[in-house]
């Protein structure tokens, strides 16, 4: 195992997260996207899906508060869905965790092809775990609207409450459960060597509403680091976890320049000085 800290509050890990997490505590959030069973080759084989994801998420020290956000997509077998995330849930579950919520990506768009007579997959899951909830962030812009009601209807039929910003003084609302931006499309990037880029939106979308600045953001599955740039960019202190070396040094470079380029309105974390070199 190596590690580097990029920052204060900025370190990353090259190593298994089932030997990693369990030393780790003050975690305010969990925000990861594992592999999708054994979809892709990441450089490192998985033998056991279920013993690799579940072992190390559920070996986390969390805290009493702390929401885990875990993203998976579809996987097709035999010509069926695979709902190969019910190990998961289950497993979470026995360690006192209930999924509390079920959010869908929407990628806004399928890839060509007849997809063996499926609608073309733009949609992946989001799966909330808690022990305890916590209030939501109230960020996204509340949108305007003619008619009064909350949209849900009471047992008798009838609809009561008011959705209208001025009425109800709240001009910002939590998310919906449906997320809707698109799929990462840029090219030329360092990013793209990885095989299952996502973009920046995803974690950023998931920090801003499940985590308060400065508080501590995990991904045990850090990939290219995507978590970790929107983390920085959101002035949250971050840890990652990844196995493949390679993969490291490119989340290590992406979040180092995160670091480097961030957002103007937002309190970052202070960057690690480098130690200037010796003349020799």
């Amino acid at each position: 195992m190596r590690s580097e800290q990029l920052a204060e509050g900025i370190t990353l890990y090259c190593g298994d997260c089932r030997e990693i997490v369990p030393t780790l505590a003050g975690i305010d959030a969990v925000i990861t996207s594992p592999p999708y069973g054994q979809q892709r080759d990441y450089g490192q084989k998985i033998a056991d899906w279920r013993l690799l994801v579940s072992s190390a998420i559920c070996s986390i020290q969390y805290l009493p508060h702390t929401q885990v956000l875990v993203n998976l997509g579809l996987i097709y077998r035999d010509g069926e869905c695979v709902e190969y995330w019910g190990d998961l849930i289950s497993d979470m579950r026995s360690h006192g965790f209930r999924l509390f919520g079920w959010y869908v990506w929407d990628k806004g768009f399928g890839a060509p092809g007849d997809w063996n007579g499926r609608c073309a997959p733009a949609h992946e899951f989001i799966f909330h775990f808690n022990r305890a909830s916590r209030p939501a962030q109230k960020w996204v812009k509340t949108q305007e609207r003619d008619a009064s009601g909350t949209g849900l209807r009471l047992p008798n039929g009838s609809m009561s409450g008011i959705t209208s910003p001025d009425a109800c003084g709240q001009p910002t609302k939590v998310p919906d459960s449906v997320f809707r931006f698109p799929p990462h499309q840029a090219r030329g990037g360092p990013e793209n060597e990885h095989p299952a880029i996502f973009p920046v939106l995803l974690p950023t979308h998931l920090i801003k509403t499940f985590s308060a600045p400065n508080e501590i953001v995990l991904d045990p599955f850090m990939g290219s680091g995507t978590t970790g740039v929107a983390a920085v960019q959101e002035g949250r202190s971050f840890v990652g976890i990844e196995l493949e070396p390679k993969w490291f040094d490119l989340a290590c470079r992406r979040i180092a320049e995160g670091l480097r380029q961030p957002d103007l309105f937002i309190s970052q974390p202070t960057p690690k000085p480098e130690q200037q070199k010796l003349a020799i």
